[in-house]
């Protein structure tokens, strides 16, 4: 598959290395994006660029992202974030990432586990903890049915501690919307 960039991201809250790849460049790109459609319970073409379709109207883009391919190597982690984005006072609706899907394509030596610590568990006061495995995947959505952002997917991947880790974002904004 091409890669629509690479980019390395040093900041505060993440550090890690990552790639974008399309959709069309591939037919197992293609069957990520039918299987997440999928277990949306969506029609997979919202997940396709449908360009110049009805070009008066802004339906043309897809609403889902490049896949996002990220690599964290021993000691690069993520601390906890949302995957939404607040709306602008002056408008209430723009678009959001509604649901966030993590592929994980190996699974690390040690380290690298993904947390929603505000999913506090009855047994562990910590939140939920996702240990990454190679061939799984979490499925999560960013808002409440209500339209209101969810405060419970905050998450974070915690520090490699031995090996790497590698997986893939899949981000699907708002179908009503975006």
């Amino acid at each position: 598959a091409s890669s629509a960039g690479e980019s390395q991201e040093e900041t505060e809250t993440r550090s890690s290395t990552n790639a974008w790849l399309e959709r069309h460049h591939d037919f197992v790109l293609d069957a990520i994006y039918r299987r997440a459609a999928e277990a949306l319970g969506l029609d997979e073409s919202l997940l396709r660029h449908r360009s110049h379709e009805h070009f008066e109207l802004p339906t043309h883009h897809s609403i889902a992202e490049s896949l996002q391919v990220v690599h964290y190597r021993k000691g690069q982690e993520y601390t906890a974030h949302h995957d939404f984005t607040y709306p602008p006072i002056a408008d209430r609706y723009q678009p959001t990432r509604y649901a966030t899907i993590l592929l994980y394509l190996n699974s690390p030596a040690e380290g690298g586990e993904t947390t929603f610590p505000r999913a506090i568990q009855t047994t562990n006061h910590d939140g939920l903890v996702v240990t990454p495995q190679i061939g799984k995947a979490v499925l999560f959505y960013n808002i409440l049915p209500d339209g209101n952002m969810d405060d419970l997917s905050q998450h974070s991947s915690r520090p490699v501690l031995k090996g790497e880790k590698w997986l893939a974002n899949l981000w699907i904004w708002d179908p009503i919307i975006g």
